[in-house]
């Protein structure tokens, strides 16, 4: 999925080839992600997630943590400025309704690797400070990991489809947790203890283009942020998560939440 700011091609979705071991990581570097499998959702029933656009444009997902902090994912904002960037919540439309709220700063964890989507996780501060409603809400980050077999919800406004346009609506979907062990199997051992893995066997149920920075949420707590995976819904290859729960104890110094 999306990673650094090159468009490069996703291997097993756009160009039709089985990823290899040799250029496993180029699909990573596809600039957006998308909601596979799922059918239209209603902020009110996800008021955390925030559509986040840079250039008027939506680029990622992310979620609202307290009423000055965004949560992300570094591949969305790695490199870049908060200039160019506005968040906006409280809507189920692609750029369009709800508050659009400047940033006054972004950072990405210190240790995050590009080649490797390792330490995944990005924050942006508001200018000013989100009001809450019934469509705008904080969601609770996680303390304790989650068990294989957990079933998960996935939201955004990613591509329903590979390679096409990003829907105007809200889309979430329900996956399944996957045992990292296994999942760093089918991996070839590309999962670390900051990653958690979600999916189905059969694929077909996933993020995708424009879903990046995403939430994996169980209710109202969020327990993963959308990071990569090998093309969308490629089965076997299960989609990829920052882990919450990992890095706990960073996001709380961080950005005391």
């Amino acid at each position: 999925m999306l990673k650094a700011a090159l468009p490069l091609c996703l291997l097993s979705v756009v160009c039709g080839a089985t990823p290899s071991t040799s250029s496993r990581r180029l699909l990573t570097l596809e600039i957006n992600d998308r909601i596979l499998g799922g059918e239209v959702a209603n902020i009110s029933d996800y008021p955390w997630m925030v559509s986040v656009e840079y250039l008027e444009a939506h680029r990622c997902g992310g979620t609202i943590v307290s009423s000055s902090w965004v949560m992300t994912a570094a591949a969305c904002i790695w490199g870049t400025t908060a200039n160019n960037f506005a968040l906006r919540v409280g809507t189920s439309i692609r750029e369009s309704g709800g508050t659009a709220y400047s940033a006054t700063q972004l950072f990405w964890h210190d240790d995050y690797d590009a080649a490797t989507s390792d330490y995944d996780i990005g924050f942006f501060q508001t200018a000013d400070s989100i009001l809450f409603d019934d469509n705008v809400q904080p969601v609770a980050l996680a303390t304790e990991e989650l068990e294989a077999g957990t079933t998960v919800t996935v939201s955004g406004w990613g591509s329903l489809q590979p390679g096409v346009d990003y829907p105007e609506e809200l889309h979430a979907v329900n996956t399944t947790v996957i045992d990292r062990s296994l999942c760093n199997e089918t991996y070839e051992g590309l999962i670390t203890d900051n990653m958690i893995c979600a999916g189905e066997p059969e694929g077909g149920r996933d993020f995708c283009n424009g879903d990046h920075g995403g939430p994996l949420v169980v209710d109202s707590t969020q327990y993963g942020v959308i990071s990569w995976g090998y093309g969308c819904f490629y089965p076997p290859y299960p989609g990829v998560y920052t882990d919450i729960v990992a890095l706990r104890s960073w996001i709380n110094e961080a950005i005391g939440v």
